[in-house]
């Protein structure tokens, strides 16, 4: 009964978050990140020994219990994951309507094996939004004439409810060869945010240089207001004093300028 149970948590639709993400802090990464640099030597001596995985095994254990989960595990040996209760493939590839008992509404890229297949192949363009939108017409022309039909022959509906189907698996098949156009476009974008960053400090850092120049530049003039020192008629003011003073009011011009 308890192996039942176990099985439902798993397979339920939206799991709860396993309770070791709360170990995914900075500081913790900080630490496994030491713990690696120390453990370098001992993983090259372990690399001598024909490819055993003992000396990792026995660094991962080696570590504090909140730090190992920080170590991805190994990939599975049969090459499959479950998520959500369903088994996956690691390198699982997007499978052809042809396979998937599905008719296809646009061309197949051509066969390289073929004769001149090459040639062919390094012509042969396809553009997808084409096909997208002329399936996007077709689904609202099959709509309207499935509403005809539901008010004239309901039972003649039941074979319009295919067509949109197949047009809905192939709008699907295409969108989703997109993926890898996605995932590219996406990581572009994601260093092109920190480029900006990058440039954006920079430029600070520039900008913050240039006003310390002129500072400094006016600090060399000896424009500073010249200090009063009437104020003690009875004593006589050190230069140490003096330039304490002078170093003070340098600073308190600096800061004002930093707060601007």
């Amino acid at each position: 009964m308890a192996e039942e149970g176990q099985g439902q948590v798993l397979s339920t639709a939206f799991p709860a978050p396993p309770p070791f993400y709360k170990h995914f802090t900075a500081e913790n990464l900080k630490r496994v990140k030491e713990a690696k640099s120390t453990a370098k030597p001992n993983k090259s001596e372990g690399s001598e020994n024909n490819g055993n995985d003992e000396s990792s095994t026995s660094g991962i254990l080696s570590l504090p219990p909140e730090l190992r989960y920080m170590i991805p595990p190994e990939p599975p040996a049969n090459g499959k994951y479950t998520l959500f209760g369903r088994p996956y493939d690691i390198n699982e590839t997007l499978g052809s309507l042809e396979d998937a008992g599905v008719e296809q509404l646009f061309p197949s890229q051509p066969d390289d094996t073929a004769e001149g297949g090459s040639d062919v192949h390094a012509e042969w363009t396809f553009d997808r939004a084409v096909y997208l939108k002329r399936m996007a017409r077709s689904i609202l022309m099959n709509f309207l004439e499935l509403v005809g039909l539901l008010a004239i022959d309901p039972e003649a509906a039941v074979k319009k409810l295919e067509d949109f189907r197949v047009l809905f698996v192939n709008a699907h098949h295409l969108i989703n060869e997109y993926r890898p156009h996605q995932a590219r476009e996406t990581l572009i974008l994601l260093l092109e945010k920190q480029l900006k960053m990058m440039k954006d400090e920079t430029e600070g850092i520039s900008r913050m240089r240039v006003q310390i120049d002129d500072m400094l530049e006016k600090f060399s003039k000896d424009d500073v207001e010249p200090l009063d020192e009437t104020y003690l008629p009875q004593k006589k003011v050190s230069p140490q004093t003096i330039r304490q003073r002078r170093e003070k009011a340098i600073w308190q011009a600096l800061n004002e300028e930093m707060s601007l």
